[in-house]
């Protein structure tokens, strides 16, 4: 029914321009005629004005819907950050401000050390080309993103994680699925391209827990709430882990790497996170 509604206001819309053009055309061709009425000219300006309007509201509403769409591109919004190196920095939510931060960054690995106030959040990112080697993890948090369903990609957020790509890999989603993959992340946000592991410090999920977030993306939870203040050192093997995922070896190499850590703006309290990656660990 929405779309169509939507069909009908459009198709309103083009019928309402193509009078507009005729009507403006007619009041051209009247005005220069001698015997053209006032009242006839009074109607082609209301039209004109009307249409205008129309037009005006277009230009806005054009202008909005690009506006909104400015967040769904954050990636390449990257903020100012010393010692960084290779990795890019940005905001890692939509409508989420940079916290206080320090990092380094390395040919081979980054650390970061971030204190997250509510609504605030960090994301670095490496593009490249490794093979799924070994990667060594370590993670310290002092607090979790209480309430959050880690199960679910619009809640998901997890205070601390890393997230390894593999842009050349896909499934084989078919059509329909894609279509409804993409207007999901249209809501939620954008994911990167290609088959994703993601390691990190659950909300409330057991640790230990694989799972399936988006259906490219596969989670490992290394540390929760019951490890709050402890520093966890998660040595992982890229290509194990894939398989255990999806049942098969990687169909290409790992083509970017992901450091995340986030405080959603419904928390009360801030985060201290501290997130290092070395990547090839060999």
């Amino acid at each position: 029914m929405k779309m169509r509604n939507l069909g009908q206001r459009l198709a309103n819309i083009l019928a309402f321009e193509r009078s507009c053009i005729r009507s403006s055309f007619g009041a051209l061709v009247r005005r220069t005629s001698q015997y053209a009425s006032v009242a006839r000219l009074a109607g082609a300006a209301h039209r004109r004005s009307r249409c205008s309007g129309y037009l005006r509201d277009a230009a806005l509403a054009l202008f909005l819907l690009c506006f909104a769409a400015l967040p769904a591109l954050s990636g390449s919004i990257f903020a100012a950050g010393e010692g960084r190196g290779k990795w890019d920095e940005s905001a890692a939510g939509r409508w989420e401000a940079l916290p206080e931060r320090h990092v380094g960054g390395t040919d081979n690995g980054i650390s970061v050390e971030v204190t997250m106030s509510p609504g605030t959040g960090v994301s670095y990112r490496r593009d490249g080309r490794w093979e799924p080697a070994p990667a060594a993890l370590r993670f310290s948090v002092d607090n979790v993103n209480t309430g959050r369903n880690d199960y679910l990609p619009g809640e998901a957020a997890f205070p601390a994680s890393v997230t390894f790509v593999f842009g050349k890999d896909s499934l084989e989603l078919g059509v329909r699925k894609r279509i409804g993959l993409f207007l999901r992340q249209v809501w939620h946000g954008f994911t990167p391209s290609g088959i994703r592991l993601t390691y990190a410090w659950g909300n409330g999920l057991p640790v230990g827990s694989m799972y399936r977030l988006w259906e490219e993306e596969t989670v490992f939870v290394v540390a929760g709430p019951e490890e709050t203040g402890k520093t966890i050192s998660s040595p992982r093997s890229l290509g194990d882990d894939f398989g255990a995922a999806y049942g098969r070896p990687p169909n290409g190499p790992v083509t970017e790497v992901r450091v995340t850590a986030r405080r959603p703006s419904l928390m009360t309290t801030p985060v201290h996170a501290s997130i290092t990656v070395r990547f090839p660990a060999e």
